[in-house]
C-alpha cells in the first residue's frame, strides 16, 4: 500500500509520454528486434495470409505474434494501457524479489555474524532493509526515464523485462520450475538471457546443499535440463504455429548474424559498417562470444552471490547484445537497489552518473546534427554510444569490486589496509 503513490505516478508519467509518437522512431529506444511498428507490420502480413518471416521486416518469435493476434481487439484501442500495466506488473514482481533478497541477506548476515571483524560492525545491514528495499526498487523502476520511454514507445522489451523479473523471483525463491520457465521464455524472446542459466543453477544448487560434488552436479544438471525442456516446448509450439522452422533464421539468426546495420545505441552497427566483408565472420564470432567469455570467470569468482552475478550479467547483456535499447539499460539500473548494501564501497558513482546523463542528453542532439542538419557524421553518434556503454562497464566493475571490498573488510577489518610492508601500504585489488 505504501508504494501505491509511486505506482500511480509511474503510470501517469508513462501515459503522458505515450503522446510523444516520435519516441517509437528513436534509435535509442526502438530497434529492428523490438519495434512496435514492425510488430504491427508483422500482424498485417499474417492477416493478409503472408508469412511475416519471408521478408526482412519482422523479427519477433511466433508465440509473441500469436499473443498480439489474440489481443488485437484490445490493442487496437488500449495498446498503451496494456504496455503500462505490463510494466507495472514487472515492477510489482521486482518488489517481491527485493523482499525475498532482503530476507535472504539478513538471514545470511545472522549466520555469519560471528565471523565478522569487530572493526566492521558499522557496515552490517540494519533490519529495516526488509521494508526499504522494495520501496527503493519501486522508485528506481517506475521513475526511471529509460523505462518510461521504453513503455511509452511500446517496445517488446517490456515483455522481455517481465520474463526476466519473473526469473529473478524464481531465483530469489529458489524455485526451479518458475526460474527455468521464465528463463526459457526470456531466451525465447531475445536469446541472450540464456547465460543467466549459470547464476540460476548456482543459487538453486546452493539452496539444495550442493557444492563441487555429485549432489551439486545433479542439481545443476536438473536446472539445465528443465530449462532446455521448456525452451524446446516453446520452439515446437512455434513450429506448429508458423508452419515451418523459418522463424529461427528470421529471429535468432537475425540477432546472431546482425544483417541490418541500422544505427542504435549498441556497438555492432558501426564496426560492421566500417569493416571489410571478408573479415565479417571472424569479428561477428568474436563479438558474439565476447559476452559468453565473461560469464564463466565471473561465476567462478562470485558464486557465493548469485543474485549479484545475475544483475551483472544483465548489465553486460545491455552492453554487448547486437541490438540493445534503453529498456535494457533501464532494467539493469532498476536492479541497483538490490545491491544497496554495496553503496558505501562504490567509488565511481559521480563519474558514472555524469557520463550517463551527459550521453543521454547528447545522443539525440548528435543524431539530429547527423541525420537532419548534415553537420555531423556517424562518428559523433557512435562516440556518444561508446561513452554510454563505457559508463555501464564502469558501473558493473564498480559493483563487483564493491562486493570484493565488503567481503574483505567484514573478515579482516579496516586497519589491515593501514599496515605497511617495505614502506608501502597494502592495496586491495579486484582479481
Amino acid at each position: 500500500m505504501g508504494n501505491l503513490p509511486i505506482f500511480a505516478l509511474g503510470a501517469l508519467l508513462r501515459w503522458g509520454l505515450s503522446n510523444l509518437k516520435h519516441l517509437e522512431d528513436r534509435p535509442e529506444i526502438s530497434n529492428p528486434t523490438n519495434s512496435w511498428k514492425r510488430l504491427v507490420e508483422g500482424l498485417y502480413l499474417e492477416k493478409s495470409g503472408l508469412s511475416p518471416y519471408d521478408g526482412v521486416v519482422f523479427h519477433e518469435p511466433p508465440l509473441l505474434l500469436s499473443l498480439f493476434s489474440l489481443l488485437e481487439p484490445v490493442l487496437a484501442k488500449y495498446s498503451v494501457l496494456v504496455y503500462i500495466l505490463v510494466d507495472l506488473l514487472t515492477c510489482a514482481i521486482l518488489c517481491k524479489v527485493a523482499e525475498q533478497e532482503a530476507a535472504h541477506l539478513m538471514e545470511k548476515q545472522k549466520e555469519t555474524k560471528s565471523e565478522v571483524h569487530p572493526e566492521s560492525s558499522s557496515i552490517l545491514m540494519s533490519s529495516n532493509i526488509t521494508s526499504t528495499l522494495p520501496k527503493y526498487t519501486a522508485q528506481f523502476y517506475l521513475l526511471n526515464p529509460f523505462l518510461m520511454v521504453n513503455a511509452a514507445a511500446r517496445t517488446s522489451t517490456v515483455w522481455n523485462n517481465l520474463m526476466i523479473a519473473i526469473l529473478f523471483l524464481g531465483q530469489a525463491r529458489h524455485s526451479r520450475t518458475l526460474a527455468t520457465a521464465a528463463l526459457a521464455a526470456a531466451t525465447y524472446l531475445t536469446l541472450y538471457p540464456i547465460i543467466l542459466i549459470v547464476p540460476v543453477s548456482i543459487q538453486i544448487a546452493l539452496k539444495e546443499g550442493g557444492g563441487l560434488d555429485r549432489k551439486g552436479a545433479k542439481s545443476v544438471l536438473a536446472t539445465v535440463l528443465t530449462t532446455l525442456m521448456f525452451l524446446a516446448a516453446l520452439l515446437c509450439i512455434s513450429r506448429e504455429l508458423s508452419g515451418s522452422w523459418q522463424f529461427l533464421f528470421s529471429t535468432y539468426g537475425f540477432v546472431m548474424t546482425v544483417p541490418e546495420l541500422t544505427p542504435n545505441m549498441g556497438i555492432f552497427w558501426y564496426f560492421f559498417t566500417e569493416m571489410f566483408e571478408h573479415f565479417r565472420v571472424f569479428f561477428l564470432c568474436t563479438f558474439q562470444l565476447n559476452l559468453l567469455m565473461y560469464c564463466f570467470p565471473l561465476s567462478i569468482r562470485f558464486w557465493r552471490t548469485p543474485m549479484l552475478l545475475s544483475g551483472t550479467l544483465i548489465g553486460l547483456i545491455a552492453v554487448f547484445k547486437s541490438y540493445p535499447c534503453l529498456g535494457d539499460v533501464g532494467f539493469f539500473l532498476s536492479l541497483l537497489p538490490l545491491f544497496s548494501h554495496l553503496l558505501p564501497f562504490l567509488k565511481q558513482t559521480f563519474l558514472i552518473g555524469g557520463i550517463i546523463i551527459a550521453t543521454t542528453a547528447l545522443a539525440p542532439i548528435l543524431w539530429h546534427l547527423w541525420i537532419y542538419n548534415n553537420s555531423a557524421n556517424a562518428n559523433y553518434y557512435f562516440a556518444i554510444n561508446l561513452f554510454f556503454s563505457t559508463a555501464q562497464i564502469f558501473l558493473v566493475t564498480d559493483l563487483l569490486f564493491a562486493q570484493v571490498k565488503r567481503d574483505f573488510y567484514l573478515k579482516n577489518g579496516y586497519s589491515i589496509t593501514e599496515k605497511e610492508k617495505d614502506g608501502r601500504k597494502f592495496i586491495l585489488q579486484l582479481k
